[in-house]
């Protein structure tokens, strides 16, 4: 394959390859908790509560003005499964043969494996699912939802693009 095989893949399929890693790294609870991942974090997300997990303090992305949650642009769904597979690659290369295996199964129509349908569930869910380490979606004692984000991780510039693009999915109008 080539170096950056999901790069060609459309939209529906990057999705569905994104969901078919996580389901082989046992990332994925069941389509239910997926669900309500997703309502909470697009909660989140357009309230505009992005905050430091350790401090709590807000985070401001590049390209994105205070108040101004999403400044990065619409974001298709495809776009963002596929720079999550990237981000992925990048950082954990042992994901990549299961990116690539996932290709494989998504480009012969084979799903064998997944336990959901990924156009069924938030795209969102499954990126926070595949950054767990460093992203989180966590109600407050306001009972309000606030995503946030381990600020260490904010060094990197591609989780950052990432995160941001994230956001602008949730928050701006296609």
């Amino acid at each position: 394959m080539s170096a950056e095989p999901w790069a060609s893949l459309g939209d529906e399929q990057a999705v569905g390859v994104l969901a078919l890693v996580l389901d082989h790294d046992r990332r994925l609870p069941d389509p239910l908790r997926v669900q309500e991942l997703d309502a909470h974090l697009a909660q989140a997300l357009t309230e505009g509560t992005v905050v430091d997990a350790d401090t709590g303090i807000p985070i401001q992305f590049p390209g994105v003005e205070p108040g101004e949650v999403g400044g990065a642009g619409a974001v298709s769904a495809g776009a963002l499964a596929r720079d999550t597979l990237a981000y992925l690659a990048a950082t954990r290369p042992g994901t990549v043969a299961v990116i690539e295996r996932a290709i494989a199964l998504q480009q012969q129509g084979t799903a064998v494996g997944s336990r959901i349908e990924p156009l069924t569930v938030g795209l969102g869910a499954l990126v926070v699912l595949a950054l767990q380490t460093e992203v989180l979606v966590q109600r407050g004692a306001t009972g309000k939802w606030t995503f946030k984000v381990h600020k260490r991780a904010m060094s990197d510039s591609a989780l950052g693009r990432l995160l941001a693009r994230l956001i602008a999915a949730y928050t701006t109008p296609n």
